[in-house]
């Protein structure tokens, strides 16, 4: 559905066969990503104004089951990775302590919450490659850190609010700002298995590096 490395080259633009419009970057700068090659992440500050917006004409919308992956070096305490709806809350993905990965996969129909998904062994100022599922046929979502599966829930079957615009680094109305570096955001329309994920670690790594 969509691959932003988040580099110098590519700023907030897809890569991906769906060609997404691009993300407004609002006061972020490019840094050293986990491939070691500098300008290869996004830094985010951790303030209300630091931000990607990515406009959803539909590509991003995947209804039923969905894939986010990336790679992240937390900085801080807790702020939004991907969130569906800036002032709101669709699908979200978060770090909601220094340690704690979250997910929610929020319900399409009055955007209704479901069980949430946590894991709190996220190590700080280290690169970190994350993950979050949701199958729509099994009703199964979970979570991965470093390709590995760490939570699992069976959280039912529904379709997804994902028929949002998305915000990376900071929520309207949060006090909540994600502070650190983030590279290489995926999105695709199913739910990828351990393998899978571990064969789109390295998708937007330049080529020489491991």
């Amino acid at each position: 559905m969509a691959l932003y490395p988040l580099s110098y080259r590519t700023k907030g633009r897809d890569i991906g066969v769906f060609s997404n419009p691009s993300g407004r970057l609002s006061n972020v700068r490019q840094a050293t990503g986990p491939d070691r090659r500098p300008n290869t992440a996004t830094q985010f500050f951790g303030k209300p104004n630091s931000y990607i917006e990515f406009p959803n004409n539909g590509k991003l919308d995947t209804k039923r089951s969905i894939t986010l992956l990336a790679w992240i070096y937390n900085q801080g305490s807790a702020g939004p990775i991907f969130n569906y709806m800036p002032n709101g809350w669709g699908v979200h993905f978060w770090m909601t302590s220094p340690i704690t990965l979250f997910v929610r996969f929020t319900r399409r129909r009055r955007r209704r919450f479901t069980p949430h998904l946590q894991y709190r062994g996220v190590k700080r100022r280290r690169w970190q490659y994350v993950g979050a599922t949701f199958n729509g046929r099994t009703g199964v979502a979970k979570l991965y850190l470093n390709s590995r599966m760490v939570a699992r829930k069976r959280i039912g079957r529904f379709r997804l609010a994902t028929n949002y615009p998305v915000r990376m680094g900071a929520r309207v109305g949060d006090s909540r700002f994600f502070r650190g570096k983030i590279s290489c955001m995926q999105v695709y329309g199913m739910a990828l298995n351990s393998r899978q994920i571990a064969a789109r670690k390295r998708r937007c790594f330049l080529k020489g590096k491991s």
